[in-house]
């Protein structure tokens, strides 16, 4: 009997690499990254919240919108799994998958505390 190759599921991405930032301040300045750092972290729960709000009453260029804006300042915090979720999201809206959307939105907000946790105890260069 022939067993067919079934593909493992892939990891999902860190919910916080590090390396983006000190790249980021290897680009800028240390506390040029602190700074983006700190701002991100604050704006956390007021952009998933405009996600969550905006998929939930079916607003797709508000989503949209939501979502890249996410998606890009994540990428350059080093939030990997939250800009790959909000790569599932933009996709979904994109189609206008609205199902696929809440279930994506809802693992944002899932995801949310584990990020912030990860934010909260990540390493500080010293300046």
């Amino acid at each position: 009997m022939v067993q067919k190759h079934r593909p493992q599921a892939e990891a999902p991405p860190p919910a916080l690499d590090g390396q983006h930032l000190r790249n980021l301040a290897e680009g800028c300045s240390t506390a040029a990254a602190e700074a983006f750092a700190d701002n991100y972290t604050a704006l956390l729960p007021q952009r998933v919240d405009r996600i969550i709000r905006s998929v939930g009453v079916g607003h797709r260029e508000m989503a949209l919108d939501a979502a890249l804006s996410l998606r890009t300042s994540s990428s350059m915090a080093g939030a990997l799994q939250m800009s790959h979720l909000c790569t599932q999201l933009e996709k979904a809206l994109v189609v206008a998958d609205l199902a696929a959307a809440a279930g994506v939105a809802r693992d944002i907000d899932l995801h949310l505390p584990e990020l912030q946790e990860a934010l909260a105890s990540r390493h500080r260069p010293a300046q």
